[in-house]
């Protein structure tokens, strides 16, 4: 199976809005990475620091997949990304994945966006989008770049209707997107709380599905948590 593209799911994405209110102070949200195959394989870190219209953010994943006991993959992506009223302005991202190192690069100029990886620099337009779960807040067709590779899709984003899910034990309301590509339909999910919080997210490949699942903060003092629920309940 292809590793890093089921993994690279912190991107999800497509005419991204994000959220204008400002930040008081840097606010961290910790996930937990469940492969449908391998179980339980990491932890996905985003950290948000916004001041007025400049959202400041950096993400770390770290994966270690185990069969028989044994590690028999290794991923780490470190991940920032600059945003300005709305807009993406830079990004930066270094991955070493089973041994190979990647870095991608990419800084809004003149009215493009500009993306540099080791193939070379290509231009985007310039409201480009992160591929990114955490401003999927709308439905739309837009352009996005993965952060990871600096590969840019048409993303369709549809749905936002209102879901009950259980996360952590606990059931809530959500908003439901899904994002497709013209290579996968339906390629990712991403569940979103009332201050645009995205409590899960997940991605695709093939017969196996990636999940994302909020675990710190604790979605149980979430202000969407109905009620904790026993074991399979």
């Amino acid at each position: 199976m292809a590793w890093t593209s089921s993994l690279k799911t912190a991107a999800i994405v497509a005419g991204l809005a994000l959220p204008a209110a400002a930040v008081a102070a840097p606010r961290t949200f910790v996930y937990s990475v469940n492969h449908s195959h391998y179980g339980d394989i990491g932890t996905y870190e985003r950290t948000i620091d916004q001041t007025g219209g400049v959202i400041r953010a950096r993400s770390r994943l770290l994966i270690a997949v185990k069969m028989m006991g044994m590690v028999v993959h290794r991923e780490r992506d470190d991940q920032t990304e600059v945003w300005r009223d709305r807009r993406l302005v830079s990004f930066n991202s270094v991955s070493d994945t089973a041994g190979q190192h990647l870095a991608v690069s990419g800084e809004a100029s003149a009215g493009k966006f500009l993306i540099t990886s080791p193939s070379g620099t290509t231009t985007a337009p310039a409201d480009v989008a992160a591929a990114d779960p955490w401003g999927l807040d709308h439905v739309g067709r837009g352009q996005a770049v993965s952060i990871k590779s600096g590969k840019v899709e048409q993303v369709d984003v549809t749905g936002g209707q209102p879901e009950r899910i259980v996360v952590g034990g606990v059931a809530m309301q959500a908003r439901h997107f899904s994002a497709s590509t013209a290579a996968q339909p339906d390629k990712w999910d991403v569940w979103i709380d009332r201050d645009g919080v995205p409590v899960k997210f997940r991605s695709r490949e093939g017969k196996a599905m990636v999940d994302f699942t909020l675990v710190s903060p604790n979605p149980a003092g979430g202000p969407l948590a109905e009620a904790r629920l026993a074991p399979g309940g």
